[in-house]
């Protein structure tokens, strides 16, 4: 298997060590200066290609070609190839890999109401450029028209792309390693740096996403947070995550998206029970999952967030809304597995917020409807299985 990522693993962090384990030979390209480390790693071969400065995307593909064509010349040309495409490293693959099993992740199929447009009503008034969407999305139909298949990992994802390019895509979750991540009465966290300790039982609400910024809801958290503080002085708020502009389009009109939330605070709001932890380890944000009383997981219609289905796995009680990606994958089992609010009504998020928090039986049946919903929905072993399936289909796809 050659699986190439610009920030690899990516989406290959848990396939990628089963494929070793069970016996694949695996070759890694992407532009991070160290593979990944660890048992779970070994036998990995991983190759990089890197530029002084931020390449463009033609650059990335013509790099990643080359690689792909050294392998090939040195009598080790891959069995099967996976690329992510949307910083263009898949540009000049069909070139390299002629009739070689190629396998594409476009993502997602940018539109304005993925970013907001339409649904977060503090984006009404603006009005969105095409110009934001065409090249990605150029790239996503060159990818998918090229290769032998093309996956995506979650409905919302799926339904993002126009009608006459959902069939060529194959429906396919990554999977989540529910022997690893699970439930944890007894968990505890510690950040002894910031004099924190985070235990499982405590009235503890948290909001994971890659870059805190308006997407994943980040706003009408902290506009719910006053009525929630008011109410239950002894609850806590814990945010994870980076403090760049993230996917989002609008720009912050501070220092960033959460410094502007936080300024809206009323001054009667206790700021000691605001807690940003920046960034964490996996371990470190599963352990938090473990503990969270409540886990708020509001979003666009856009992709589907590993830390909230990680979140489902952990049996941490959610709060979404209806047309989030994980909404819109449960389908009409929605309403039995999450807390659902409108994405623009913060007083519902603070009153579903301290029901969740007064109510630790129920919190604690909605955890479990999602560990069990989770576990249908698929496992990393169920996961590896469709994976299986897939090389063979486009292994013979090839040679008839």
């Amino acid at each position: 298997l050659l699986l190439i990522h610009q920030n690899f693993p990516g989406q290959f962090r848990d396939l990628a060590p089963a494929w070793l384990n069970s016996g694949h030979q695996v070759t890694a390209i992407g532009s991070t200066a160290e593979a990944p480390s660890g048992l779970q790693w070994e036998g990995l071969r991983y190759l990089q290609y890197q530029f002084e400065q931020e390449p463009s995307q033609l650059e990335r593909g013509l790099a990643v070609a080359k690689l792909v064509q050294q392998l090939i010349d040195q009598d080790c040309p891959p069995d099967l190839v996976m690329s992510h495409s949307a910083w263009g490293e898949a540009l000049c693959l069909k070139r390299v890999c002629r009739d070689l099993p190629w396998i594409s992740y476009p993502e997602l199929w940018g539109n304005p109401r993925s970013l907001g447009f339409g649904f977060d009503q503090s984006l009404d008034g603006l009005v969105p450029d095409a110009k934001n969407f065409s090249s990605a999305n150029l790239i996503a139909e060159l990818a998918l028209l090229q290769s032998s298949a093309a996956i995506v990992a979650s409905r919302c994802q799926l339904l993002s792309f126009p009608k006459s390019l959902q069939q060529r895509l194959t429906l396919l979750p990554e999977g989540v390693d529910l022997q690893r991540i699970k439930p944890d009465p007894s968990a505890c966290l510690a950040i002894p740096e910031l004099g924190l300790e985070f235990r499982a039982g405590q009235p503890l609400v948290t909001f994971i996403s890659r870059d805190l910024e308006p997407l994943r809801g980040l706003r009408q958290l902290l506009q719910a947070w006053p009525q929630v503080s008011q109410t239950l002085p002894e609850a806590q708020l814990v945010l994870v995550g980076g403090r760049g502009q993230g996917y989002s389009l609008q720009q912050p009109k501070g220092r960033d998206h959460l410094a502007d939330a936080l300024e809206q605070l009323p001054y009667q709001v206790n700021l000691e029970h605001i807690h940003y932890l920046g960034l964490l380890t996996h371990a470190e944000m599963l352990k938090l999952l473990q503990c969270s009383g409540c886990h708020v997981a509001l979003s666009y219609p856009y992709t589907l967030s590993w830390s909230v289905l990680e979140a489902l796995a952990c049996a941490a009680p959610i709060i979404s809304n209806p047309d989030s990606p994980i909404a819109s994958e449960m389908q009409e089992n929605a309403e039995d597995v999450l807390v659902l609010v409108p994405f623009n009504d913060a007083d519902s998020l603070a009153s579903r917020i301290i029901e969740l928090l007064q109510q630790p039986q129920r919190a604690r049946a909605i955890g479990a409807a999602g560990r069990g919903w989770i576990k249908r929905y698929g496992g990393l072993d169920q996961a590896l299985k469709g994976y299986e399936r897939l090389f063979q289909r486009v292994r013979e796809q090839v040679v008839t």
